[in-house]
């Protein structure tokens, strides 16, 4: 990662998600049946697909996110609008940087547990800021995409077990042969205006980077 701006990786984040719902959007429209009669383009099976790749591709973003703005503020570096945090370590340069992240045994830094990138803020920023009040702030709702984004990247039965408790907490009950995408592509109950679940976590995960980095 060459050295960038914290504003152009907020820039970048943004431009990733919308891309990411514009192809949840196209999905959708290509599923629905065309005029006088004619066939959707797409199955709602192939639906379901397109729209898990758009969240998937949505967490991902998140994950670059986190540990871009995360280097960057261990540089010194200030958000286009406050304070740089007060930093517990100053390293040389980027490379540095991103080594000392990386846990002790480890080859390279996760950033898929909300929870975990917290404690690291903790050890490099005071209060951990700006990454830990956030993250703890939006812990519930960034567990929850965590859990999906395994549904979808894991053919394994305990990220399944764990997607269709989310969904029974959710929905109360757990629909027959109830895809990712047929969940995220679902009106959230009680929501005025009514929107999705993949709509609902874009727009939380979307506020919280934009806390993490103020513009």
């Amino acid at each position: 990662m060459a050295q960038r701006k914290l504003r152009t990786v907020l820039a970048d984040f943004s431009r990733s998600l919308h891309e990411c719902r514009c192809l949840a959007a196209d999905a959708h429209d290509w599923s629905l049946p065309g005029s006088h009669g004619m066939r959707p383009y797409i199955s709602g099976k192939r639906r379901d697909s397109l729209t898990e790749l758009a969240f998937l591709r949505a967490f991902l973003a998140w994950e670059m996110f986190l540990e871009q703005s995360f280097i960057l503020y261990l540089l010194g570096q200030s958000p286009p609008r406050g304070r740089a945090p007060r930093r517990y370590a100053f390293p040389p340069n980027q490379r540095a940087a991103t080594d000392w992240v990386v846990p002790e045994g480890r080859d390279y830094a996760q950033w898929t547990v909300a929870m975990h990138v917290s404690e690291r803020a903790e050890r490099f920023f005071e209060a951990g800021r700006p990454f830990a009040p956030v993250l703890r702030e939006n812990q519930n709702t960034l567990e929850d995409a965590r859990l999906i984004r395994n549904a979808i990247a894991h053919e394994s039965a305990a990220a399944r077990a764990k997607f269709e408790s989310l969904v029974r907490r959710w929905l109360g009950t757990l629909p027959p042969n109830f895809a990712v995408g047929g969940f995220l592509g679902t009106t959230v109950p009680t929501s005025a205006p009514p929107v999705s679940f993949l709509e609902l976590y874009f727009a939380k995960i979307e506020f919280a980077a934009q806390q993490i980095i103020p513009s």
